[in-house]
């Protein structure tokens, strides 16, 4: 997804923080007690300075040393309540942040799952590695340390407020004088500080989607000796993230010390005219130490309000892009009351079927990835889909497992619409050997069995064997149990191959989809994997798309796609006779073999 969409997304959130806050609702009860423990800790932690005044006042200056145990434990007393009173605010608010930071990670992960495959071919990895991560991270931090922040320095402004006017109403008034100041500088920083971040926010998705995807072609970087290409890709995309993070240090770098010296100068009023109403009898010394004491509270608030409206605006730039994926239109989904699937016999038909990647409003005409095509393939029988690049053949497999919906026109299997079929239990009937085969960061075992967690070992070495893999697995110092790494990253492109023919062997579907399942492997391997397939398609529906005409020969059927449309079908055989497009891909396959080498 560029650039442009994920702005998009975030811009359509409308209010993201109150919709973070309405998400936390099923948790608010740690969240009430949490902020009912942080009130009662700030107003232990006023009471130490008034005791004070009331120490040198009432019982140091007369020499009252009842009242002065006293004070003393009451002071004491303070003291320990605001611990008890701390400790509870952190363990509930923290716990209230966890908890809803958790479901909110599963719920935009779920929600991610079933959002359509053309939203993930279009979003790069390391820009949704940072939704789910930084981002979701940043909302925790607002949650926990935050919003703790926000009550604490209400309830110290509010309350210092009143004791102030109380103890002395005049030299109050003085204290006041900052704050208007202080309120104009806040409110031009946080108007110039949230575009900030957004850029931020979107400059480091930019740096760990760079960084992902060098990682991922490290290979391909060192065999074509491209490492100072990259390395000044990836020192632009860090230049830009340095850059706009320093803009947003300016920022906060220039207000933090004018909030500084804004409350210092009302702190210096408060002492300047305590002083002066002290050296006149109209206010006793421990008043004015008690106030001076208050004054700093009084203003940490509003050298407070900077960081809290830096941290508001950070996490409101997180919450636009979270729950700009979250409120993603679902594209592909189940009826409200979907059909069973149920046992197949494996029909497939194509009725027809039009489709375009983008929109269809604004394709122009013969922009289509499919158009009107139409054909039925029978149950237990091989159909092999061939063609040029781009002709189609990958987006039918596709509509099959239902990663796309036409535009117009059905696919059906057993005359049933997919559509009004539930998408899992489809999808569980058909198994899918890819060219670009996927083996997730586990060992061998794992692997073979992701479609039947509970096979056993047995199950797993004879689907093993089917695909020609059980004897270079045994070769594994670890056997079944080796580590294959990210994305079989320790195993030859072949051995990656026949691992995933493997997974899909044990899953044993009713629907057989084939992406050149015999690439990548040495021509004795091939052979191997070649008998394993006449067996598996055995009484089984199979679509194979095939790049090598060779392979459309293990085929009963051959379809002939070229621009999204189905140009020509029939036996191999019949194919060559009648003098098309597949004669003339074959021929150009039969040029490119050495001489006497049979395609």
């Amino acid at each position: 997804m560029d650039d442009d969409t994920l702005e998009e997304q975030s811009e359509r959130v409308d209010k993201p923080m109150s919709k973070l806050m309405n998400y936390c609702k099923p948790y608010k009860k740690r969240l009430v007690i949490g902020v009912v423990s942080v009130i009662t800790a700030s107003i232990f932690g006023l009471a130490p300075p008034y005791l004070t005044r009331l120490a040198i006042d009432e019982a140091i200056i007369p020499q009252n040393f009842g009242l002065l145990w006293m004070v003393v434990a009451g002071l004491i007393g303070a003291y320990a309540g605001r611990a008890v009173f701390e400790y509870a605010q952190n363990f509930f608010l923290y716990t209230f942040a966890q908890e809803a930071i958790y479901h909110l990670r599963m719920d935009t992960y779920k929600h991610l799952q079933e959002l359509s495959l053309s939203f993930h071919s279009n979003q790069p990895t390391g820009k949704m590695m940072s939704k789910l991560s930084n981002d979701i991270n940043r909302l925790q931090r607002f949650l926990s340390s935050t919003m703790r922040e926000i009550m604490r320095n209400i309830t110290i402004g509010l309350v210092i407020g009143v004791v102030l006017f109380w103890m002395n109403w005049r030299l109050a008034f003085f204290t006041l004088f900052p704050i208007p100041i202080i309120g104009f500088m806040t409110y031009h920083f946080a108007g110039k500080i949230r575009p900030k971040w957004d850029a931020v926010r979107k400059s480091v998705g930019d740096v760990n989607s760079r960084l992902q995807n060098n990682i991922a072609g490290i290979e391909t970087i060192k065999s074509f000796a491209r490492e100072d290409y990259e390395l000044d890709r990836v020192e632009e995309v860090s230049d830009d993230y340095r850059q706009t993070n320093v803009e947003s240090i300016k920022l906060w770098s220039r207000f933090f010390p004018a909030v500084g010296f804004a409350v210092s100068v009302g702190a210096v009023i408060v002492i300047g005219y305590g002083g002066y109403l002290v050296i006149n009898e109209a206010l006793t010394i421990g008043t004015l130490i008690a106030f001076n004491a208050y004054i700093w509270q009084f203003y940490e608030p509003m050298r407070m309000l900077g960081w809290i409206t830096n941290s508001h605006q950070r996490a409101a730039a997180s919450a636009s892009r979270v729950f700009g994926i979250l409120e993603e239109p679902i594209g592909i989904k189940n009826q409200e009351t979907p059909e069973e699937v149920g046992e197949i016999e494996g029909e497939v038909e194509f009725e027809e079927v039009t489709f375009h990647y983008g929109d269809p409003e604004e394709e122009e005409e013969g922009d289509s990835a499919l158009h009107e095509v139409s054909f039925k393939v029978n149950p237990g029988e091989t159909v092999a889909l061939v063609g040029p690049s781009g002709s189609g053949k990958t987006t039918t497999v596709n509509m099959i497992l239902r990663f796309y919906d036409p535009d117009d026109g059905r696919v059906k299997i057993d005359g049933k619409d997919i559509r009004t079929l539930d998408i899992r239990e489809l999808r569980d009937k058909i198994g899918i050997v890819s060219q670009d085969a996927f083996l997730f960061d586990d060992d061998v075992k794992t692997n073979i069995s992701y479609g039947d967690p509970e096979a056993d070992d047995e199950k797993v070495r004879e689907a093993a064997k089917k695909a020609a893999a059980h004897d270079f697995i045994e070769d594994f110092p670890e056997g079944y149990n080796t580590e294959v790494g990210e994305d079989g990253v320790k195993l030859s492109g072949g051995q990656k191959q026949r691992i995933s023919i493997a997974r899909t062997i044990l899953n044993d579907p009713e629907i057989l989809i084939l992406d050149e399942a015999t690439s990548d492997v040495d021509t004795l391997t091939e052979v191997k994997i070649q008998d394993a397939i006449k067996e598996l398609i055995k009484d089984r529906t199979t679509i194979m798309i095939a790049h090598d005409l060779s392979t459309a020969r293990l085929a009963d059927r051959i379809i002939c796609l070229e621009n999204g449309k189905v140009v020509e079908e029939g036996t191999h055989e019949e194919l060559l006779e009648n003098d098309g497009l597949y004669k003339e891909l074959w021929d150009m396959q039969s040029s490119l073999n050495k001489p006497g080498e049979e395609v």
